[in-house]
């Protein structure tokens, strides 16, 4: 049996570079959120921005950097004070995703959006675009290795698959599965396999590895 250990870190991020576009009283917010890990790359990634849309009235932006996104920082870029990068930075920090930039593009349509107007559009641009955006998991897991039989595999492969965890298999005289599990369910999901296979299955408990998975949308 194995010893549980919690995972050592895990948050969630943007798996890619994504644009959704909003329009509101005919003003366009066109959000661009971007996966980052430094400032640096946060800066880079506004820059390059700013330069796309260098026609634009307004690009507001706002980042979250680190695991419990120790890093925060936004900018109104001309916008009234506090109606659209704390607002953007707000629905990073309610969702809690992390180690991401995000830049709303903004278009003026020629009708006054008001104080309040501003922080409702731009809070939905963010909110809208990260919900769309494709997400990803950076989490600890254990590498449970089973090795089987031809015939167990497909109840094996099921059961994996019904507890939704990442996996390999590999095929020679046996077949070798490594299944990616989270550091607390390791004894629970190696009993299950045992039983299954009447204890047929040889199970290893392999090292802890940091992960990155995608997450279901």
């Amino acid at each position: 049996m194995c010893e549980s250990i919690s995972p050592i870190v895990e948050f969630t991020s943007v798996a890619k570079e994504f644009r959704h576009e909003y329009v509101v009283e005919k003003s366009r917010f066109i959000t661009t959120i971007c996966p980052c890990s430094t400032e640096e790359e946060a800066q880079a990634f506004i820059g390059r921005i700013n330069k796309e849309f260098w026609d634009a009235r307004h690009n507001c932006t706002a980042f979250a950097l680190g695991p419990k996104q120790e890093q925060q920082r936004s900018s109104d870029n001309g916008e009234p004070s506090g109606t659209a990068g704390k607002p953007m930075l707000e629905v990073l920090k309610k969702t809690g995703i992390t180690n991401v930039a995000v830049v709303v593009t903004r278009y003026f349509g020629g009708i006054k959006l008001g104080a309040g107007g501003l922080i409702r559009a731009y809070s939905h641009s963010v909110a809208e675009t990260l919900h769309l955006a494709p997400k990803e998991l950076h989490t600890t897991r254990t590498q449970l290795q089973a090795t089987i039989d031809y015939s167990m595999y497909g109840a094996i492969e099921r059961y994996v698959q019904d507890q939704k965890l990442h996996y390999e298999a590999s095929f020679g005289e046996h077949v070798d599965i490594t299944i990616l599990v989270p550091p607390t369910d390791v004894e629970r999901i190696q009993k299950e396999l045992q039983d299954m296979s009447h204890g047929a299955a040889t199970c290893t408990i392999l090292d802890s590895i940091e992960v990155v998975l995608p997450l279901e949308q």
